[in-house]
């Protein structure tokens, strides 16, 4: 077996994959791969731009989550300036 860094966390210690991976996502890169090389130039197009949309997604539900928690701190601080 190869000798792999750990990662020391909060929770404890982890196995780093190559290329900062989890396990199992080395698999999942292979069929990845695979599937990518068989998809035609208009095919990874529209899979570019569907990736590039969901993470755009993701970062604006990030953004409304945070904005949600700082409206709430905001609002607790108020309350507790009130009391």
């Amino acid at each position: 077996m190869e000798n792999r860094p750990v990662i020391r966390t909060k929770t404890g210690d982890r196995e780093m994959m190559p290329h900062g991976m989890q396990p199992g996502m080395q698999q999942k890169d292979t069929v990845m791969m695979e599937m990518w090389e068989k998809l035609t130039d208009d095919q990874k197009k529209t899979l570019m731009k569907r990736m590039l949309d969901a993470k755009i997604m993701m970062k604006e539900g990030m953004i409304k989550h945070f904005q949600f928690k700082i409206e709430t701190m905001k609002m607790i601080k108020t309350m507790l300036d009130k009391s």
